[in-house]
């Protein structure tokens, strides 16, 4: 089955267990690869994406030395590496920048097997991230990249703009470049949270960020054993929310075994639903976290910033038009080139789902803004398409939850990209999907 209806009139009531956070998994294990030392992993789960890294890092050397449910112990090594074979990145523009920065540490050329999906994307191929790497990129047969070691006579700013991976993973990697600091682009939006957490993450090795003006400084790694605990998954937790925000009844929902991350992303993220009237409130105690909607939200006339939270502002955004009031969603930029045009097509499926929803452009006549007009449940009874793409999967779910008329999404199988078993998980709390 790779559709399913949507049906209205759901409530969302009980308790349900969440991903963990996917940033920190990617970054934990990257910085497994580049710590000579054990690297233990707790509180960790597995997607599509995530089985994939490990793979991939294996290739590049990391041994596993032990794997759990819910844990798994790593040694790495340090460079120069080799890589055994082509890593298969798939559709995963994470897994080939990831790939890309260890091409910047191996002996010899990195074959990277791609999607076609990713040659579309505007987020693929960077210039600046290539020129502080050292590395060059070049399509061969078959959808295989090569990537080779290249000196550039000089280096261009890093611009991160399409995607705040590139800064992270070149941060990663930093202290085994010598000689290089790395300078970005100033007038590029930074999104503090995911820095912050690849910059925390490599104080766990000793590494030290300095910022001065637009360059990063990095100090060396000095490996040792280390211990990393993943938090909750901020994005999962958003599907959730979103959804209870979408169908606009009350709901109660409790998250089992939640672990706050205390991050930028994650603060904004609860300020955002606690602004439509939702409450959420954590228990440290029993590591849960309660969800609750008593009535119809709030009415909102405002500028929603997404600046931080590109992984979720689709999910936001399909909720709220099933509400009232007037809303542009901002900072937008972050979400347009992943694995598809994500804002614009969400526009376009609000809009053949009876909703008013309009995209806001720059006076250079870049598009950066949302803007919708709810006016309470949307119609549906359409089929609205994912592309292949778990992310507007989701949201295409979370909008349908709020509407009239049943609603058929597709591609539900690309769901497990990112949040595997979302659908069991409404299903159980109530919701009416067939």
């Amino acid at each position: 089955m790779n559709k399913i209806s949507v049906l209205p009139g759901s409530t969302l009531n009980g308790e349900i267990v969440i991903p963990l956070s996917k940033p920190h998994i990617q970054r934990a294990l990257l910085l497994a690869l580049l710590n000579e030392e054990t690297t233990t992993v707790n509180n960790i789960s597995w997607c599509t994406e995530t089985e994939d890294l490990l793979i991939a890092l294996q290739q590049f050397g990391l041994q596993i030395l032990d794997r759990g449910k819910n844990h798994i112990i790593l040694k790495g090594a340090r460079p120069i590496y080799h890589c055994n074979g082509i890593i298969n990145a798939n559709g995963s523009g994470m897994l080939f920048r990831i790939s890309v920065a260890l091409a910047s540490l191996t002996e010899k050329e990195v074959y990277i097997k791609c999607n076609d999906s990713l040659f579309n994307r505007e987020s693929l191929y960077d210039e600046s991230f290539f020129s502080y790497l050292n590395v060059f990129a070049e399509k061969q047969k078959e959808n295989i990249v090569m990537v080779s070691r290249r000196i550039y006579p000089s280096q261009s700013p890093l611009n991160f703009n399409k995607s705040t991976q590139f800064l992270s993973f070149s941060l990663l990697v930093s202290p085994f470049i010598k000689g290089k600091s790395l300078i970005i682009n100033n007038n590029g939006e930074i999104k503090n949270g995911y820095v912050d957490i690849t910059i925390n993450m490599m104080a766990l090795l000793g590494s030290k960020i300095t910022r001065i003006g637009s360059t990063f400084i990095s100090t060396e790694y000095q490996s040792k054993d280390i211990t990393i605990n993943i938090p909750s998954d901020f994005t999962s937790l958003s599907y959730i929310a979103s959804s209870i925000l979408s169908i606009n009844r009350p709901s109660k929902v409790t998250i089992k075994s939640y672990y706050l991350g205390n991050t930028i992303n994650e603060r904004v993220l609860f300020d955002i639903y606690k602004k439509f009237g939702m409450n959420l409130n954590y228990n440290p105690i029993k590591n849960e976290l309660n969800i609750s909607l008593e009535g119809e939200y709030n009415a909102i006339k405002d500028e929603i910033h997404l600046n931080e939270l590109p992984s979720v502002a689709t999910n936001i955004i399909a909720a709220a038009i099933n509400g009232n009031g007037d809303i542009t969603f901002s900072g937008l930029n972050a979400i347009n080139n992943h694995k598809c045009q994500r804002a614009f097509i969400i526009n376009e499926n609000i809009r053949m789902m009876g909703g008013k929803s309009y995209l806001i452009f720059n006076d250079t006549g870049a598009f950066n803004k949302i803007r919708i007009n709810g006016n309470g449940p949307l119609n549906g009874g359409v089929e609205i398409f994912s592309y292949y793409d778990h992310r507007i999967c989701a949201s295409n779910i979370i909008a349908s939850l709020g509407a009239r008329e049943p609603t058929t999404v597709n591609h539900i199988h690309k769901l497990d990209d990112g949040f595997p078993g979302f659908i069991q998980s409404l299903n159980s709390l109530g919701a009416r999907i067939s």
